[in-house]
This record gives C-alpha cells, structure tokens and sequence, in this order.
C-alpha cells in the first residue's frame, strides 16, 4: 500500500513536468467549472476578456484629454465641447470598469463557492466507496489529506487561466501599439520578465514538492490539534497533566517542518524578488527614453502618456501572467495529486447482478485471509456451513478471527483464497447492495454521531416511511433497553447526542452509546443479524434485558453473534470456537462442555470467577 502511494507521488511528479499534463490540467478544471455553473463561467470570462479592452481605451481617452488641455488639438472652435466628451467618456469607461470589476467578484464568490460543495462532495464519494483496507495504512490518509488540501487548486487553475485570457489580450494590445511606434519596447520587456519566471517556476515545483513530502507531519500536527479540542479526549489530558506535553510535541512537529519550509522559501524569495527589479528597471529606462523623445520633439504630451500608459499596462500584464502561469503551474501539480486519488482502484468490486433476497445458507470453503501489508494470516482454511434455523455464536480469544470472519461475510474484504457461497451462489455474485443490505450489523466499535435520535437511527435505514419511521425507531430503542435515554431526551427523538451542535442535547456514558449504537442496527429492516459483542459495556442487568429482547429481533432469523462473556451464548443452539484464525470445536454448548477442550476451558474460567466472587462475599 505504501509503495503503491510512492509510485503514484512519482507519476505527480513526472506529470507536472509535461506540457500536455498542463493543458489537460486546464481543459479539466473547465470542464468541472462549465459543470458546475454554465452562466458563471461564461460571464466571468466575458468580464474578464472585456477588462483589458476597456484598460487600452481609457489609455488613449486619457492621450487625447492630455493633448487637449496642452492645446496640441486645439483650433477647431469646440474645444469645450470635445473636452466634455472626452472627460464624459473617460467616466464611463472607469464607471465600467469599477462595475465589471465588482461583477467578477460577485460571480467569483459565488461560482466558487458552488465548486467548492461540488470538489467536497466528490472527495467525500472517493472516501465512501474507498475499500476498508486503504482505512488500514497511513499511506492513504496522506494521500487523502492531501487531495483534500489541494482541492483548492481547481479553483485558482480556472480562476488563473480566465486572468491569462485577460492578461493575454492586454499584453497583445499594448505590443501591438508599442510595436507600431517603438518596436523595441515591447521586446525589451518581454525579455527582462523571463529570468524571474524561471527561477519562480522552478522554486515552486520545489516547495509543492517538499508540501508532498511534510504531509505526513502536517497530519499529525492536525491530529494533534483535534484531540486537544475534542470531548472525548478532555478528560484523559486533565487527569493526567498532559497538556504540557502535547503542546510541545506539536511544537516540536512543526519546528521540523518549517525549518526546512523555511530555507527553501527563503532562497526563492531573495532570487526571484532580485530578478523581478529587471521589468521594472527597464519599464523606468523605457520611461527615460520616451520623455527625452518627447522634449526632442519627437512627440507630444498626450503621446508620452499613451506610451507610458502603454508600458505600464504592459508591464503589468506580463507580471500577472507570469503570476498566473506560475500558479497554474504550482496548482497543476496540485491538481494532479488531487486527481490521484482516482487511481486508488478497489479490489472488492461491485460487480455481481444477482440481488439477494433471502439467506438460508452461509457457507465458508477453505477461506484463507491476511490483513494488508501483514503476512500473519487472520483466518485459515475456514470450511463452515451455517443454516438459517441456526443461532451460531462465535467464540475465542481476542484476534482469534471474528470479527474478520463477519467482515469477509459482508465483502468488506475479499478472501486471498477460497471463497463464500450464500444460498450456493458466490456472494461475488450478489450485488454489494443486495448483500450488505440483507444484514444487519453490529460492531463492537461501532460509534455514533452527533446527529438526533431519529438520524443517528437512520443512518442504518433512511427508507422507513415517513408515517413508521418514529414507531419503528422506538421500537428499536426499547429492545436495546434504551428507555433511559428517552426519558433524558426533551426534545424526543428530535434531541441531539453530545452538545456539539446542540445546548439542548445530551452526553451519554459508555453503556448508553452502546445500547443507542444496538439500537441503530435493530432499527434496520433486515433478514439476517449480526451482533459482534452487543454487550460488551452493558451492566448485567441491562445485559439480561437486552438478550432477552433479541430472542425476539432473531426469531426465524440467520443469526450469527460474537460474545467474550461465555454465558451470553444461551441465544445459541450453535457455538463455534475460533483460534488463531482457524476453527477449533464446533457444536452446541451441551456438547463443547463435554469434549473437555478450549471452550470448556474458556467457560471454567468465568465459571470460577464467578465463584470466587461470591465466596469473597460470604
């Protein structure tokens, strides 16, 4: 997984050096632009191509006004009225030109603000539909990251080409004009930018570069700063006096990583600030030039503020296209490390047709399976059958494979080898909605979220009718012996968990969050169950309800549960003992009990806690 992420930072790499990379870095950002809005996009071009157009016009009004007031044009008899219209015409080309300018800011808050849903959205599609092994390995959390860092950069390649096309036409006005009377200038100029463009182009390849490499360090820093502003963290820093040392650790991070951001922004700023000094000490010489010209006679008042005005225009149309082109440049390379994300291809692939409609038979043949980037197998040679008549519980020690055999049974992984068949036909067969859809599931570390009753219950469900949804939601939340909670709720299901959005909602111990968490997938229409340690953090007595309700939730029912507290598995007419990664014993509880092996061990081991407990009490 990590190689697979170096590979792809090298093809950034490699991309952001090529000439079509760069224009098809732009054709895709128009295309995400002209997908996003239509009319946004053509009118800030629009506005954008008109800027420039209006610049060269006010040039030669204001050459015109100049020659006027010098009497260079004067003699006609309508001096006064020729002034009114000149004067007139330059406030409406200046009025134009402050509307157009604060259209383009109106039109560019908001289109950007309809990409920037657009961008999110599309990175939240990558994460959802992402295989769970790329969440097993910090690789992908950097590459995540990243492209959600970068995703900026879409918006300033379009923003940045839709200033070149301006720039592009101003420089092209104001050469042509200045070629016509000086055609020296203009060249003079173009030639003086070139040196800071180049050191500029390649210092910001080196800064993206080294962004690239730091991002594993800017993570932990915003990892840092999250759980010393989270809830849940709170208490563990104030109790133990942590505060001190997780500051200074974050300290320490960042001081690594600006040190060496620092040396190298340090040598771009003195090369290209120097090298910069070129246009503008040339614009300043053409500036010289022109005025003994003028003086010589070779011109009038108005012509020297044409050409100046020209040079000027010139001079900044050249620095906002260097500037736009070394930003599309930098953001290119952004853009392809945003892109780079696509090539993350998933191996548990969607491809089945068959829709699963009921599940009477599970079966196991020879599953073998090792984590990512592990060469320790999770489970090994897994020959199971499971009926639809049967409540199986799996048991064993902690990594002893169960919950990894829950997660191949959902396709949230692939076996290396072997293969599972639901109703004789391989669950790659079924589509991952029919599939996933047929279960319902709990986990052990499963969380809930800062949403109302009623969401936290839908997320596991939204297509309840809107009239049975509330009745279906309670039902749930008594089953999982929730009543606490909704006595608790003023608002009823309305009421937010924690207080992160909401002064009205409530904060729940460990027990609850488990129970609400129960909840959510009973909540679930479904034809088969899945319960991984349903209990884990209930107190007995909420423990006893609760198993005694899901006899209820599991009647004709696949029902497969897993369960450390050994005498929970009374649910079951069949337990299955897992270890390391293989099946041990297989039969009822009657009957492990009797083979004197590692579940009678398992049992006699609570079974004597227990009674040393109650010998303490007498």
């Amino acid at each position: 997984m990590g190689v697979h992420c170096i590979i792809m930072i090298k093809k950034v790499k490699r991309a952001a050096l090529s000439l079509p990379g760069f224009f098809s870095a732009l054709m895709w950002c128009f295309k995400m632009s002209w997908e996003t809005s239509r009319f946004y996009t053509l009118l800030r071009m629009s506005v954008e191509a008109l800027t420039p157009l209006l610049a060269i016009v006010a040039v030669f009004i204001g050459r015109g006004v100049i020659n006027l007031l010098a009497g260079v044009d004067s003699g006609s008899g309508h001096e006064t009225q020729r002034a009114l219209l000149l004067l007139g015409s330059l406030l409406a080309v200046a009025l134009l030109r402050k509307v157009c300018g604060k259209l383009v800011e109106y039109c560019r808050a908001m289109h950007e603000d309809m990409m920037g849903a657009k961008i999110a959205a599309l990175i939240m599609s990558h994460a959802l539909s992402a295989d769970l092994e790329y969440f097993d390995n910090s690789a992908y959390y950097d590459k995540l990251r990243s492209a959600n860092r970068d995703s900026y950069s879409i918006m300033h390649i379009v923003w940045n080409s839709i200033i070149i096309v301006s720039s592009v036409i101003s420089l092209a006005m104001a050469l042509a004009v200045l070629s016509q009377m000086h055609p020296f200038y203009g060249a003079f100029m173009l030639l003086a930018a070139i040196p800071s463009s180049i050191i500029a182009a390649r210092y910001t390849k080196m800064l993206y570069m080294l962004s690239l490499e730091q991002i594993n360090g800017k993570r932990r820093m915003a990892y840092l700063q999250d759980i010393a502003t989270e809830r849940k963290y709170s208490q563990d820093f104030r109790l133990f006096d942590a505060g001190a040392g997780l500051k200074a650790r974050y300290m320490r991070v960042w001081r690594e990583l600006f040190t060496t951001r620092r040396k190298v922004t340090r040598r771009r700023t003195i090369l290209v600030s120097a090298l910069e000094c070129l246009p503008e000490t040339t614009a300043a010489l053409i500036g010289v030039h022109i005025a003994f010209q003028i003086l010589a006679g070779n011109g009038t008042v108005g012509d020297y503020s044409l050409l100046a005005g020209l040079v000027a225009q010139l001079l900044s149309a050249i620095f906002l296209l260097s500037y736009s082109v070394m930003h599309i440049y930098d953001n290119r390379m952004k853009l392809d490390n945003f892109k780079s994300i696509e090539r993350f291809v998933n191996k548990v692939s969607d491809s089945g047709m068959k829709v699963l409609d009921s599940v009477d038979v599970i079966e196991f043949r020879d599953v073998c399976f090792s984590y990512p980037a592990t060469d320790v197998r999770a489970l090994s040679n897994i020959d199971l059958r499971l009926n639809k008549d049967e409540k199986v519980a799996l048991v064993g020690l902690n990594g002893s494979g169960k919950s990894t055999f829950i997660k191949l049974l959902l396709r949230l992984y692939d076996p290396d080898e072997g293969a599972i068949f639901i109703n004789g036909h391989d669950i790659k067969e079924y589509t991952l909605a029919s599939l996933r859809g047929s279960f319902s599931v709990y986990f052990q570390d499963m969380s809930n979220f800062s949403f109302t009753l009623q969401e936290n219950m839908d997320i596991a469900d939204c297509g309840y009718p809107e009239g049975d949804k509330e009745n279906a939601a309670e039902a749930a939340l008594k089953a999982a012996v929730c009543g606490e909670i909704l006595e608790r709720a003023h608002k009823g299901l309305d009421t937010h968990i924690t207080r992160l959005f909401s002064d009205d909602g409530i904060e729940l111990s460990g027990g609850q969050h488990q129970k609400l968490a129960l909840a959510r997938s009973l909540y679930r229409r479904h034809i088969a169950l899945i319960l991984d340690e349903p209990s884990s953090n209930l107190d007995p007595k909420a423990e006893h309800e609760v198993f005694e309700h899901l006899k209820h939730f599991t009647e004709g029912k696949m029902t497969i549960f897993t369960s450390h507290r050994l005498t929970n598995v009374f649910l079951a007419n069949r337990i299955i003992v897992l270890e390391e990664g293989r099946v041990l014993e297989d039969g009822t509880q009657q009957e492990l009990l009797l083979n004197q092996s590692r579940y009678a061990e398992l049992f006699g081991y609570q079974q004597e806690k227990f009674s040393q407990s109650a010998g303490d009490s007498n």
